[in-house]
């Protein structure tokens, strides 16, 4: 728990910008997100894949604001895939590590089915080569599963930053937190910026002044590129 903990601490070199522009939430539930400005290209449009949005809109809007092509996904969330405005459009599917049927992990949507692609699949039908931000919730072992796909398959490569809503809640995935926030540490990615829910849990692991808690934003980007 103590490696986890280490693995996120934000620095200044995921982002040039230090901790990157930040993005207001409009619930009391979240804290805001960021995104590194200063990793986004000058000279195309930027691109912007954005999963699990829960009908919680501030991160997409900032980045159809800074004139990316935003793509939101959510499989439970408003209503079939159509164009919301110019620059974004919505698509009910979920992420995975194959193209099919999903059962739900969501304990709001029991007992049912949903779409399902993998992320390739998706860059490919929207021939895209590139991803500029790919934001994702990752709660379940299964979503920390297709983080870890990314990271092995060498996908994370085509990505310049990413955006973490991410949850701590499993005694025995440890380990697994730990292969997986490595992974994209030697994947190039580094946190710029790292912010504790309001309803994290604290899980009593302190080391001087940083403690772990079972919630947090993160924003990494790809020291690579």
């Amino acid at each position: 728990m103590t490696q986890v903990m280490r693995l996120l601490v934000p620095g200044n070199r995921g982002c040039v910008a230090g901790n990157g522009t930040l993005v207001p939430s409009s619930t009391a539930l979240r804290v805001p997100t960021a995104y590194c400005d200063t990793l986004l290209p000058k000279k195309r449009q930027c691109v912007a894949y954005s999963f699990g949005v829960d009908s919680v809109w501030d991160f997409d809007n900032a980045l159809v604001a800074k004139s990316c092509h935003v793509i939101s996904f959510d499989p439970f969330c408003c209503g079939s895939a159509h164009h919301i405005k110019e620059g974004h459009d919505f698509v009910p599917i979920g992420l995975a590590t194959y193209d099919g049927l999903a059962a739900s992990a969501d304990p709001a949507h029991p007992n049912t089915t949903h779409p399902v692609m993998t992320l390739r699949t998706i860059m490919s039908s929207f021939e895209h080569t590139k991803v500029d931000v790919l934001r994702l919730k990752v709660s379940t072992p299964l979503e920390w599963k297709g983080l870890k796909n990314l990271v092995n398959l060498g996908i994370m490569e085509d990505i310049r930053q990413l955006s973490l809503n991410i949850h701590l809640k499993d005694d025995d995935m440890w380990e697994e937190y730990k292969t997986i926030l490595t992974g994209l540490k030697t994947a190039g990615f580094l946190p710029f910026y790292v912010s504790k829910q309001p309803n994290a849990e604290y899980l009593k692991v302190q080391e001087g002044t940083q403690s772990l808690h079972s919630r947090y934003e993160v924003a990494y980007g790809n020291s690579y590129v």
